[in-house]
């Protein structure tokens, strides 16, 4: 929701993705985007992110509202490449992080990257911002926390494909060892297909894939060169409106598995499902006529949920 191309200001998740992950046109009328998950016709398990622009009004961010419209996770800046940025988000992070858990979400968080533009100190940048991400974070994640994400849509960097992807290679390693969890890979659509390199390691991290706009229907478009429907989770609106929210709209999410797959990357068991409120088994897939009780998404109690 970077928030450059709105003239609003640097610093989160990819407002720079045009509605299909394309370069804005001059003159060309927008193509409607979605307003909440069942505008664009979608059950998966609803997700928000948020950062300081939700705490700059007209309203509050208030976690109780976004859990009782059927949030079940949201992913706070907690990091940012430059100083400043990455104070701010750290006093954000930490007062967001506590409230949403008291509210009974499942909490990530991600880090804004800007890699370096020399190509002799790709690796090394990487590692010094990598080692920065997970230090604020505390290192070895929690239960109940999902993994740091890698938040990678700048233009501030001349770095070539090849190097990018490598830069982004190491990112991740070094987040995944210091926090003991598969860091997810954010990015938009043009963005991958143009400034990085298709390649197997990078397809092994799970992918939040920003592409917005009514017309994708219930799954974002295919990026070239990358695994068929590949995005474990899809950021597919950054026009969402819900109470509570604190901002006047909001980037709204889907994470695309199971209630027990999400859990796990949190390092928690299906038992912890009551505790957030959350279905076994896929939201809207009918269970299997084999599989057990216990993985029916009618399962799932109604109990609110008590907080981490």
């Amino acid at each position: 929701m970077k928030k450059a191309l709105l003239g609003i200001g640097a610093g989160g998740l990819c407002a720079a993705v045009a509605v299909a992950g394309m370069q804005p046109v001059i003159g060309a009328k927008p193509k409607p985007k979605a307003t909440s998950w069942a505008h664009q016709g979608l059950k998966d398990i609803k997700g928000v992110d948020v950062s300081r622009w939700q705490h700059v009004g007209p309203g509050t961010l208030d976690f109780r509202k976004l859990q009782k419209r059927g949030v079940r996770f949201v992913v706070i800046k907690s990091g940012d490449t430059y100083g400043s940025a990455h104070a701010e988000a750290g006093y954000w992070y930490g007062r967001d992080k506590a409230a949403a858990r008291k509210a009974g979400l499942l909490v990530g968080a991600y880090y804004y990257a800007v890699p370096t533009s020399n190509k002799r100190r790709v690796v090394a940048d990487a590692k010094a911002q990598a080692r920065k991400a997970a230090a604020r974070v505390g290192g070895r994640l929690p239960a109940g926390h999902l993994p740091l994400a890698l938040d990678l849509e700048t233009e501030s960097t001349r770095l070539g494909r090849g190097d990018l992807t490598r830069w982004a290679l190491t990112w991740l390693r070094i987040v995944e060892k210091r926090t003991g969890r598969t860091p997810w890979f954010y990015s938009y659509t043009r963005y991958m297909e143009r400034r990085l390199l298709a390649h197997e390691r990078l397809h092994s991290y799970p992918l939040w894939h920003a592409n917005w706009g009514l017309f994708l229907k219930d799954r974002p478009m295919q990026i070239r060169g990358w695994p068929a429907d590949h995005a474990r989770i899809w950021q597919f609106t950054d026009s969402g409106r819900l109470p509570g929210s604190g901002s006047r709209v909001l980037d709204l999410n889907v994470y695309r598995g199971t209630g027990e797959e999400l859990l796990a990357e949190a390092g928690l068991g299906p038992e912890a499902a009551q505790r957030y409120d959350l279905p076994l088994g896929r939201p809207g897939v009918d269970p299997s006529p084999s599989a057990s009780p216990s993985a029916s998404p009618s399962a799932s109690p109604s109990a609110s949920p008590s907080s981490s």
